[in-house]
This record gives C-alpha cells, structure tokens and sequence, in this order.
C-alpha cells in the first residue's frame, strides 16, 4: 500500500449500544483525501463477535438491530474477536493518520475505550482527530445543506465500510466546496 503523506482515514462503527463501553458489532475504515476528493480502494472491514467482549450491551439496541433488514442484520454474526480486530486495524492503519468519526464521541471514543482495555496503545495521535459532523455543519451554515448532491448510501445502511466510504464522500465533497470548488 501507498502512504500518501497526509493520510484521512475514516471510520465507522455499528455497536450494541451508545456509551463508549458499548460491545462493538462491527469497524469500517476507508483510507480518504479531502484536499483532493479522493476516496481510495483502501479498505478495513471487520465483523465480530460482539457477545464476548465483555463490554456493554444495551437492551434498546439489541431490540432496535432486531428490527433491521436481513442483510444489515448479517454483521451480527462476527467471529473476529475484539482484540485481533484492534490489532488488525492498528497494522492497516496509515503511520501518522488523521482519523475521523461521525460524532465528536462515538465511533473514534469507543476504540479508544477498546484499546484501553485490552491495554493496547491507540494508533493515532489525540490531536488528529476529526469529526464529520462538525464540517457538515460549516458547510450547512455558509451554503444552506448538502442536499442530495453525495448521492444514496448504497446497500446496507448501517454497515460500517459503506458508512465509513459514504461519510468520506462527503467530507470531500463539503471539503471542496467550502474551498470555493464545485
């Protein structure tokens, strides 16, 4: 794999639950470039086994999966164990990479939360941290919402990779256009 020398990866979770000891379902990442739209064939996938991490499952939540579609539903039968998962997303991860979540608090604070856990350092530095939905609403505030101009989220909402790449989209997308680009 090709480093680009500022790397954004973004990340996506699905958990059993909001609080950032929530058992983790499944992690998406895609490797992405603001500066020049670019979203890249770079991707980290991973379902696994939520039942076994010894982390928070929330009654709501595991109601609220049950009324999700068949294929959304497929994640919840992960095997990969929690650690190797961290492990194998730390090895993938760009050296130096700024990482970005939907949410100032969800997806990015519970790795963390994992990482600590299983005593494992985080791969990112604290200051590279972004947050989607806080250029989303730059972008809404100067130029009046997003609209469809990203486009569908594609099959499988609420899986994690087509999240992550959906989330990234319009990140560049934002990006561009707050820049003065089309």
């Amino acid at each position: 794999m090709i480093k680009m020398k500022e790397s954004h990866v973004m990340i996506d979770l699905e958990t059993m639950g909001l609080n950032p000891s929530s058992a983790i379902v499944s992690i998406g990442a895609v490797i992405f470039d603001p500066r020049f739209n670019s979203v890249t064939d770079q991707q980290f996938y991973v379902e696994l086994d939520w039942k076994n991490q010894n982390r928070e499952i929330n009654k709501d939540t595991t109601q609220w999966w049950r009324k999700q579609s068949k294929e959304t539903k497929e994640a919840l039968k992960g095997t990969i164990s929690l650690e190797d998962a961290l492990d194998d997303l730390s090895l993938w991860l760009p050296n130096n990479c700024k990482v970005w979540g939907n949410g100032p608090t969800f997806d990015i604070t519970k790795l963390e939360d994992a990482y600590i856990q299983y005593d494992m350092e985080i791969p990112w530095n604290f200051w590279n941290i972004r947050d989607c939905r806080t250029i989303k609403d730059i972008y809404e505030s100067a130029r009046g919402g997003l609209s469809n101009q990203v486009g569908p989220i594609g099959s499988g909402a609420h899986n994690a990779l087509n999240d992550a790449i959906y989330q990234a989209t319009y990140v560049c997308k934002m990006w561009k256009s707050i820049l003065g680009g089309k």
